[in-house]
C-alpha cells in the first residue's frame, strides 16, 4: 500500500490499540477554491482529502489518530489568506497548516504562522523567500513545491547550448512574482552563456521582445490562464523559437489553454505524470477513481504535504494535552521526513526546502506534458 510505512502502530501497557486511538490530528489547509487560483486550489484541496481518507483508513491511521483537515478559501486574497491562518491556528485548533495556494499570499499569513509557532507546509510557493532567507523569522516554515530559484536555472540550463544563444524574458504588467522570477531567469541565462536581448512586460512589450528575434523566449507570470494567453499570442506574433515558461506553466489547465500552441513550451516540474514509480502510480489511479480525471503537480503536491506532515506526526512525541508543544513537537520532525511520494523520493533541505528530483516536461499540444529530462538533486 502507498501509506504502509505511515501507519506503524505503536503499543504501550500490553494493549493491542494503537498509542493514539480515539485521538484527532486536525490540518488546516488554505487553498484559492476561487479568484486567480481556480486553476491550481481545487485539485490542492480534491488531492488533499484523497491522502486524508487514505491515510485514515490504510491500517491503524497515524499511531491510531485519525487525520482531519480544515480548510479555508482565500478567494486569491492576501489579506483574506493571513486571516484565514490566524482562524485556522487560534480557534481552529489545527496542528499545522498546508498552504496558503499563492506565494503572495503565503508572505502575508506565514509569518503569523511562524509567531504562533505552527507548522506551516507550502505546496505551491514557489517564490523566493519563503524558506530559508526570509524577510521575517519563519523557523516553522517548511516546502515541498519546488522553488522558481532552483526550478527556472535547472529548466534553462537543459535548454542552454542546445536550442539557442539568445533569449527574450517577458512578464505581464503589475505581476511582482513575474517580475522577481524574470531576474532569476535573467541571472540563469547569463550564467549560461545566453544573451538577454529583452526584459519587459507585457502585453506592450512582447511584440517588441519578439521583434528582436531571440532563439528563446522565457514567459514568468503566477496567472496560469495570462501564461496561456502569452505562449498563444506569441505564435501569433510569428515567434518560431522555444518557449520557456516558470511554474504557471505546470498546470493542466495552462497547458490545455495554450493548446496547439504549447506544444514543445518547457518548464521544470516537481511532479512527472509519466514517473513509473510505484507511488506515482497508485496516486494516479485513486485520484481518477476519486475524481474521473487525471491530477497534476498541484495536486500532487498537496497530497505529498499529507504524507509528509503524517509521517512527522508519526514520528514525533505528541500528547494530545498540550497543542502548543505538540505543535511544537511536530515542528521538529519535519526536519527528519525521508519518504517516497508521488513527486519522488522526499526530504528537506537544512533550510527546510524542497529535497527531491526535479522533472523537465514540455507541453505536447493536447494538454498533457512529455519528459524531457530528470535532474537529480544536489547532494547538500
Amino acid at each position: 500500500m502507498l501509506l504502509g510505512s505511515l501507519t506503524v502502530a505503536a503499543c504501550s501497557g500490553g494493549s493491542d490499540a494503537p498509542e493514539w486511538e480515539g485521538e484527532t490530528i486536525r490540518i488546516g489547509s488554505i487553498f484559492s477554491t476561487s479568484g486567480d487560483g481556480t486553476d491550481y486550489g481545487p485539485q490542492q484541496l480534491r488531492a488533499a482529502r484523497l491522502a486524508i481518507d487514505q491515510v485514515n483508513s490504510d491500517g491503524d491511521g497515524v499511531n491510531g489518530a485519525r487525520l482531519k483537515l480544515v480548510q479555508r478559501n482565500d478567494a486569491s486574497d492576501p489579506a483574506r489568506s493571513k486571516e484565514a491562518m490566524g482562524k485556522l491556528i487560534r480557534t481552529g485548533k489545527v496542528m499545522a497548516v498546508m498552504g496558503p495556494t499563492f506565494s503572495n499570499s503565503a508572505v502575508e499569513a506565514d509569518s503569523l504562522a511562524d509567531q504562533l509557532e505552527t507548522t506551516v507546509l507550502a505546496v505551491s510557493n514557489t517564490a523566493p523567500g519563503i524558506v530559508g532567507d526570509c524577510p521575517y523569522p519563519c523557523r516553522f516554515v517548511f516546502r515541498d513545491s519546488l522553488g522558481e530559484a532552483e526550478a527556472i536555472p535547472a529548466n534553462i540550463g537543459a535548454a542552454s547550448g542546445v536550442r539557442g544563444e539568445t533569449a527574450a524574458i517577458v512578464y505581464p504588467s503589475g505581476d511582482p512574482f513575474g517580475a522577481t522570477t524574470a531576474g532569476i531567469a535573467r541571472d540563469a541565462f547569463r550564467k549560461e552563456g545566453i544573451r538577454v536581448t529583452a526584459m519587459t512586460t507585457s502585453p506592450a512589450g512582447l511584440s517588441t521582445a519578439i521583434g528582436g528575434k531571440p532563439d528563446l523566449l522565457m514567459i514568468t507570470a503566477s496567472s496560469g490562464d495570462l501564461a496561456a494567453q502569452l505562449i498563444r499570442q506569441s505564435r501569433e506574433l510569428g515567434f518560431g523559437g522555444v518557449i520557456l515558461g516558470g511554474n504557471a506553466f505546470n498546470s493542466a489547465a495552462t497547458s490545455r489553454a495554450a493548446g496547439p500552441d504549447g506544444r514543445g513550451a518547457q518548464s521544470a516540474a516537481a511532479w512527472f505524470q509519466g514517473n513509473t514509480s510505484g507511488e506515482n502510480r497508485e496516486f494516479i489511479q485513486d485520484y481518477r477513481t476519486a475524481y474521473g480525471e487525471d491530477p497534476d503537480q498541484f495536486a500532487a503536491q498537496a497530497f505529498t504535504g499529507v504524507l509528509i506532515l503524517a509521517a512527522a506526526a508519526e514520528d514525533a512525541d505528541l500528547r494530545f494535552t498540550d497543542l502548543a508543544a505538540d505543535r511544537k513537537a511536530l515542528r521538529d520532525a519535519m526536519e527528519e521526513v525521508d519518504i517516497q511520494t508521488p513527486l519522488g523520493p522526499f526530504s528537506f533541505t537544512e533550510d527546510q526546502d524542497v529535497s527531491q528530483p526535479i522533472w523537465i516536461v514540455e507541453m505536447n499540444g493536447k494538454g498533457g506534458f512529455g519528459l524531457v529530462r530528470e535532474v537529480q538533486p544536489s547532494s547538500d
